[in-house]
């Protein structure tokens, strides 16, 4: 036998890698190497992901998208490819459990060698924890640390229409740092987990109409050494 031959199958005046031609090539070798397990942590209420020590808003609609988005991103991370694979790509092609409860992912690999394609499944164990995220944890407890108290200049109580002009203001943000919000005869109580995003929405208004603002602080203790107060804002329209 002359030429350039497979050392497996024996073709001949084929393409070679390593000896091999791309077929016994796609069939003998790994081409991709992927962890055993993956682990994650996801909120159950709101589908925030743990991810680098912090939590990070998803905008996926629903859990099982939220795990599926955390396999992605973590095997795009440890995922380790043979050098000789043109493309690359992969899918979550299921998730589930086994008698025990364990939760697995089947994944599907997908890629081309030297225009060839190649497809392969592997199964890798899931470690998923489901707990709260701060801003649920607060949301549930009804943590604050400002109230914004929504009044009328004009008169007690404040009318529909003042309160959704104050409320056009509410991105998505100032809605999630909102724990809690209580009605009363004078007005209304905006509840709001952090004391930047209230000022921060005040200063917002302010800069766009006439209205009447008013700081003051109560339940003022120390902790750790510090000097803590929740803040009062009063905000007349």
């Amino acid at each position: 036998m002359s030429g350039k031959f497979c050392v497996l199958c024996g073709r001949q005046n084929v393409e070679l890698i390593d000896s091999l031609c791309v077929d016994c090539y796609i069939k003998t070798k790994k081409l991709i190497e992927v962890p055993r397990k993956i682990s994650g942590k996801y909120c159950k209420i709101c589908g925030a992901q743990w991810v680098k020590g912090k939590w990070v808003r998803s905008s996926k609609t629903s859990l099982t998208s939220v795990v599926e988005d955390i396999i992605i991103r973590e095997l795009g991370e440890n995922v380790e490819i043979n050098k000789n694979v043109d493309e690359f790509a992969f899918d979550v092609k299921n998730i589930w459990k086994d008698p025990s409860g364990h939760s697995f992912a089947t994944i599907e690999f997908r890629g081309k060698i030297r225009g060839k394609p190649f497809s392969q499944e592997a199964i890798i164990n899931l470690e998923m924890e489901r707990v709260l995220c701060d801003s649920c944890f607060r949301k549930k407890t009804r943590y604050y640390e400002a109230i914004v108290q929504l009044r009328s200049k004009s008169k007690i109580g404040i009318d529909d229409k003042k309160r959704a002009f104050f409320e056009s203001f509410f991105s998505t943000d100032i809605i999630d740092n909102i724990s809690d919000i209580i009605e009363g005869k004078e007005g209304v109580d905006y509840y709001f987990m952090s004391k930047s995003t209230a000022r921060k929405l005040i200063t917002m208004i302010s800069s766009i109409v006439n209205v009447e603002v008013n700081e003051s602080y109560q339940n003022e203790r120390m902790k750790n050494g510090k000097r803590e107060a929740k803040l009062v804002i009063s905000l007349r329209i």
